[in-house]
């Protein structure tokens, strides 16, 4: 056991709707903390995030193993590759694919950038959160299916513009983020309201990111870990 003293704003923010408990692991601020740039909540940045709609047990008739004529992509955290997505996947258990009707119509998300965040994480796992982007380059579909183990980015049910999306992406997959996470989240799981409770860099600062991110597609954690610290 160690004890310290810190600022009770590390402990409880007063302007934190949620009212989360944060329990610091050490006497110096996270580097989100100490950052000079100002935070921003979601909402002050025009985002949102939603638990993904569609629960698969519910609509059994509709799932098919891989995609058919007229099919919508539908993606699961087991269709993660990395921080993209890859689709179809003929070797996950999982189905790839959902056929429209008019209640599954209402589920399905426009073709865009959204940021995936899989809302289950492992013990054994390096950090919680786990976020991919999804581009519209990649997977070449009117409709996309987001199944309720993954929490979706998006502004009003349509999708991101592209370096936003990017900036956002490798801002949720950086260290600091996910040492800020753990300080309130005692559990594995990334639920929406705790992925709201966050505060992310102003707009402006997103896109320089994602320009970032575009010309280094391949980028480990500490790649990442700089690219984030370079704009905060």
């Amino acid at each position: 056991m160690k004890q310290f003293k810190c600022d009770i704003g590390q402990v409880l923010n007063p302007l934190d709707e949620e009212s989360f408990i944060h329990i610091p692991a050490e006497i110096k601020k996270n580097s989100l903390e100490n950052s000079n740039t100002d935070k921003c909540s979601l909402k002050e940045i025009g985002i949102e995030v939603s638990t993904g709609p569609v629960v698969d047990f519910r609509i059994k008739d509709n799932l098919h193993k891989m995609p058919l004529k007229g099919d919508a992509p539908l993606l699961y955290p087991a269709h993660f590759d990395g921080n993209s997505v890859k689709w179809p996947r003929k070797e996950i258990r999982k189905s790839n694919a959902i056929s429209l009707d008019d209640e599954t119509k209402k589920m399905l998300f426009p073709k865009g950038f959204y940021v995936l965040v899989k809302r289950f994480s492992s013990k054994e796992e390096k950090k919680r959160i786990s976020a991919a982007l999804l581009s519209p380059k990649e997977i070449k579909a009117k409709r996309l299916g987001f199944e309720n183990h993954l929490n979706v980015f998006h502004i009003k049910k349509t999708g991101l513009e592209e370096n936003v999306a990017r900036g956002l992406m490798i801002y949720l997959n950086s260290s600091g983020v996910d040492k800020y996470f753990r300080e309130f989240n005692g559990h594995t799981q990334v639920n929406a309201t705790d992925l709201r409770s966050l505060k992310y860099p102003p707009i402006e600062a997103l896109k320089v990111l994602g320009k970032m991110a575009k010309s280094n597609k391949t980028a480990n954690q500490g790649d990442i870990d700089k690219m984030v610290k370079s704009i905060l």
